[in-house]
This record gives structure tokens, C-alpha cells and sequence, in this order.
């Protein structure tokens, strides 16, 4: 029987519902589109992991489970041994980055398809004008144009803006803005990349700075913050030779690579030689390896 062992933690958490005190913290829900975990620690995770057969993320088929965590893993910051540790941040973030992409390809198909309805049509209905100048906004795609000229200028600028980022350099990022999920900020509220908020109250105060003009991003969940940061690369204008570079690789159907637009990412933080330092991420742990994945359900089938 596969899955004992999640079967098992069910058990448990029911007990627990009636009182009964194991486990207490942890919060499992299997949803449509995957497993949501929370208040997990790494001991039940890696277990959790390998009953699903998910023991590495380059895997022989290409598929990741999809087994989405909340948040950090309570005890992870105190992994000793630092390979194990950056290689389950890797595993944690690979479904997360996943998803988020699938998200992106679900709202660029929104603008394909008014693409293609002003062309046979000639133009929107006011629903989908209200759906296109949406999507503008958030994109941050703009023109004074009206009419059909302004349908189509907001077209073209989406499809340019709104497409996948590739799932390795969403990683890398994180990495490196996070220390590898150990960061003060990470445990304050789940800020992978440290987004910053300026002249605000709201949001996570610093450790060890005098400037007080800004908080870092805080969300309630991992997810939150990859879709946050995600949003920030396909729509902030320093970012524009990122989209360009991936553009190229769709017209000539090839597959999106991290180190094929980690060069779009030299103006992506305030460290030091950050596309190079990205690029050396991707490169030491073969992260390229998720790019070419995708995400698969999760049962408790028995064998």
C-alpha cells in the first residue's frame, strides 16, 4: 500500500481534533490541484516526500509532485549538513514555482484569446475591454490611445509582459535573496525575495538598520510571495531585456531556460554582481533541470 505514512499522519490529526495530543501543529489539505502542508517540520516533510517518491528534483520523469508548503518548515534553519538543506529548499520551492507558472500560462491564454477575438471581431465587448484594462493595470502596460489601436497596443504589450519565468531562476532568486530560506524575514513572513515597501508602517522592520523609510513584503504564505515577485519581474520595466530574451526563445519554439535570460536580471537586486551570482546558482546545482519539469497530482492510491 502506498502512502502509509500519510495515512497514518491523517490518523493522528483526527485524534488530535478529539484531543488527543500528537502532531498537533500540523495542517494537511489535499485540494484540487495539489497538497496544501503547513506547520510542518523537515523530519515529516522529508518522510511526507519520499512516501510521494519525490527524494531529489531532477527526476526520471520529468514530474514533480505537486506538495505545496505554507510556510518553512519550523526546524529548517537548523539542518546542520548545508547540502541536505539547500537541496530540500530546492525541492520546496520547485511544485511552488511550478504552480505560480502554471498560474501565468492560464492568464496569458486570457490574452491570447482577446487577441484573437478583436482580430475576427474588430473589437471587445465591454466585459472583455473591463477583463483587457485589468490586466493592463497589472502588468503596468499603459498608452493614451483609444479604440481598436488601444485594444491592440495593450494586447501586444501583455503578451510580451505575461509569460512564464523560468522556474530555476525563480529559484536561484530566492536563494539568493533568502539565504536559502533561512532569513530573519523568511520566518516573519514568508519574503523570499525581501520586496521592499517604502514610507510604510506595514510590513517587516529590518534587523541591523538605522533606515527606517521601509518594510520588507511580508505574506501569508510561500505561494503569495513567489506570485508577488513573479508579477514584479513581467511587469517592472528593468526587466524588459528578461522579456525580450524570452520572446526570442517562443518564436523559435524553444524551451525557457534560466540561464538563457538570467542576463535580464543584472538591475534584480541591489547585491553585487546579481545575474552573475544567479548564474553560478543555477550552474553549481543543475538547477536548469527544472525548467524542463511540470507538476503531476497526488493520490493516496493504493498499490
Amino acid at each position: 500500500m502506498r502512502n502509509n505514512f500519510i495515512k497514518s499522519l491523517i490518523v493522528v490529526m483526527c485524534l488530535c481534533a478529539f484531543g488527543v495530543q500528537a502532531a498537533d501543529k500540523l495542517k494537511m489539505e489535499l485540494q484540487s490541484d495539489g497538497m496544501y502542508i503547513d506547520n510542518v517540520n523537515v523530519e515529516i516533510l522529508q518522510r511526507i516526500y519520499d512516501d510521494f517518491g519525490y527524494t531529489d528534483f531532477v527526476t526520471n520523469d520529468r514530474a514533480i509532485p505537486s506538495i505545496f508548503l505554507e510556510s518553512m518548515p519550523e526546524d529548517f534553519d537548523k539542518i546542520k549538513n548545508k547540502n541536505i538543506r539547500n537541496r530540500l529548499f530546492i525541492r520546496i520551492m520547485a511544485p511552488l514555482v511550478l504552480k505560480v507558472n502554471e498560474e501565468i500560462i492560464l492568464e496569458r491564454g486570457k490574452v491570447i484569446k482577446l487577441k484573437q477575438d478583436v482580430e475576427e471581431k474588430g473589437k471587445l465587448s465591454p466585459e472583455q475591454k473591463k477583463e483587457l484594462e485589468a490586466l493592463a493595470k497589472k502588468y503596468d502596460v499603459f498608452t493614451r490611445m483609444e479604440g481598436k489601436e488601444r485594444s491592440d497596443i495593450l494586447i501586444r504589450g501583455l503578451l510580451l509582459k505575461v509569460d512564464q519565468i523560468a522556474p530555476a531562476l525563480l529559484i536561484a532568486a530566492a536563494v539568493a535573496e533568502s539565504n536559502w530560506g533561512t532569513a530573519y524575514e523568511v520566518k516573519q513572513g514568508n519574503a523570499l525575495y525581501k520586496l521592499k515597501d517604502w514610507f510604510t508602517n506595514k510590513g517587516i522592520k529590518p534587523l541591523g538598520e538605522d533606515d527606517d523609510s521601509y518594510r520588507i513584503r511580508a505574506y501569508p504564505n510561500l505561494l503569495s510571495a513567489i506570485r508577488d515577485y513573479a508579477l514584479k519581474l513581467n511587469s517592472d520595466v528593468n526587466f524588459q531585456h528578461m522579456w525580450v530574451a524570452r520572446a526570442q526563445l517562443r518564436d523559435h519554439n524553444q524551451t525557457l531556460k534560466g540561464r538563457t535570460t538570467v542576463n535580464g536580471m543584472v538591475l534584480g537586486s541591489p547585491l553585487e554582481n546579481y545575474a552573475g551570482l544567479l548564474n553560478y546558482i543555477l550552474t553549481f546545482y543543475d538547477l536548469v533541470n527544472i525548467d524542463e519539469t511540470h507538476l503531476k497530482n497526488v493520490s493516496f492510491a493504493e498499490d
